[in-house]
């Protein structure tokens, strides 16, 4: 859900990101097997990048499933929430509604919630244009409530009512969370359970992903992978608040071994005799139904069909989803003609790195492509910022000493000068700067990725090194030119 805000949030240090092309690559080792060289790179990628916890599965047509954990504690049963992987089970979710014929893809939405509208378009919008994203509402209607877990799903879908559709419906692909939020409620109305409720009995139990689920309560309980923030290149374990409103487009939670038993159908149609979903419904799923175009929301895609994007690598088609919430990052993806398939779990996702790149080069390899290198890009981006963030404070101490040196002469610069332009000036000026830093980060940089300001709390959330180094220049800025007012007004006053 996350990436949806990313180019709000990368551009306030977009420099330090570009910066770190210049790591240093390390050679990976080749093994005997494909799955055995495609293994023993992730494993390799994931240790260079520092990560707190991560898990992987490898799955191959003949129901072989490889899995293995990174970090402290980790194993392949480790939960970790799922960002918009979730969508491909709501997806999976409204296909099964579909194939009891309590739902039509063509059919209105409005059939299923009859209060569901939009502002300023009186076109219909059915569930096949939910699914496949070309609804016509825009990105950022589904990232202005990520961070407000206590809002319901039916709020969330209501608060569509005032959002202006960017599109005809059936035009255009624009990737929006509402889209999938809106297809949970559907199928809870249509189905008489709740969300949580209906996948667990029609998904998770018939697949046996018995580690899967929908409350971050219970998979805390069950030993639940907290994501982590990184600040000036530490990771710093930070606990996820429940957001059960936003379960169909972001958070749901499973494991690496579990989601082996979801890949493992949605790639032979069957898991140990279990068919939750005929062959003919996922072949639609993972079909591209239409062209992404300009809306690069998921990497290695140009195409989207219902809760799964499609894709080449290589030459070679691929299905592939990922999923991004502040403090994790998760791929999910299969091989076609190969039979194989890939998931990546991961605790933590700064802005400044490509996160799927581990899964990406690891499905390459899969596909036949050679192991690339791995570099410490980790390491090069926030060496670059620690840089950064010592030269600011040095910065501000050599200002701070020079206005105290300059503070003896104040007297003199106020005879010579006059208190407007010794003093007034220059506290318009450092609070202007202050504010003009502001607009360009918090506002100008929001309005580009996040459709509006952008909040303290989500920057804090996102990039939270680069939000202090911001904010404590702007502070700064400001204190130093009250500082140099008061002084200035001092002699004023004992003169008069």
């Amino acid at each position: 859900m996350v990436r949806r805000i990313r180019p709000a949030v990368a551009a306030i240090a977009v420099m330090a990101a570009a910066l770190a092309v210049f790591a240093a690559p390390a050679a990976a080792q080749p093994q005997s097997g494909p799955v055995d060289t495609a293994v023993a790179h992730l494993r390799d990628e994931l240790t260079a990048a520092h990560l707190p916890a991560a898990s992987y599965a490898v799955v191959s047509g003949d129901g072989t499933v490889t899995t293995g954990a990174v970090g402290s504690g980790v194993t392949p049963q480790s939960p970790f929430l799922l960002g918009s992987l979730s969508k491909s089970f709501t997806a999976m979710a409204v296909m099964q509604l579909v194939e009891a014929g309590k739902v039509g893809l063509d059919a209105p939405i409005t059939t299923y919630l009859p209060w569901f509208r939009t502002a300023g378009s009186p076109d219909p919008i059915t569930v096949r244009q939910l699914l496949n994203q070309t609804s016509g509402l825009p990105t950022e209607a589904g990232t202005v409530d990520l961070y407000e877990p206590d809002t319901t799903l039916e709020q969330r879908v209501r608060a569509l009512a005032g959002v202006v559709p960017v599109s005809r419906p059936g035009e255009t692909f624009h990737y929006c969370n509402k889209n999938y939020a809106t297809l949970g409620l559907m199928v809870e109305r249509v189905s008489g359970q709740d969300y949580a409720g209906y996948v667990k009995e029609h998904i998770f139990a018939p697949l046996g992903m018995t580690r899967s689920f929908t409350s971050l309560a219970d998979a805390r309980r069950a030993g639940l992978v907290e994501g982590s923030s990184v600040l000036f290149g530490l990771n710093v374990p930070m606990e996820t608040p429940e957001f059960r409103g936003a379960l169909p487009d972001g958070y749901l939670v499973s494991t690496a071994e579990d989601l082996g038993h979801y890949l493992t159908f949605q790639l032979t149609g069957d898991y140990r005799g279990a068919r939750p979903l005929s062959p003919e419904s996922l072949r639609l799923m993972h079909s591209p139904a239409v062209a992404v175009g300009s809306d690069h929301a998921i990497d290695g895609i140009d195409h989207y069909g219902f809760g799964w994007g499609t894709g080449t690598l290589n030459g070679r088609p691929v299905v592939q989803h990922d999923g991004d919430l502040t403090r994790y990052h998760a791929n999910l993806g299969y091989l076609p003609d190969s039979r194989v398939g890939l998931v990546v779990l991961t605790s933590r996702n700064p802005v400044l790195l490509d996160n799927g790149a581990p899964f990406h080069h690891t499905l390459a390899v899969l596909a036949g492509a050679p192991a690339p290198e791995t570099g410490n890009t980790f390491l090069m981006t926030y060496g670059v910022i620690d840089s950064v963030a010592l030269l600011v404070l040095v910065a501000m101490a050599l200002a701070t000493r020079r206005q105290v040196r300059r503070a003896r002469r104040l007297p003199d610069l106020l005879r010579d000068r006059g208190f407007g332009r010794v003093a007034v000036r220059p506290l318009v000026g450092h609070v202007l700067a202050a504010a003009a830093l502001y607009a360009a980060v918090f506002v100008g940089v929001g309005m580009l990725g996040y459709g509006r300001r952008l909040p303290l709390d989500v920057a804090f959330q996102a990039l939270p090194d680069v939000t202090l180094v911001v904010l404590a220049g702007m502070a700064f800025l400001v204190v130093r030119g009250v500082a140099w007012f008061a002084l200035a007004c001092r002699p004023r006053s004992r003169r008069s």
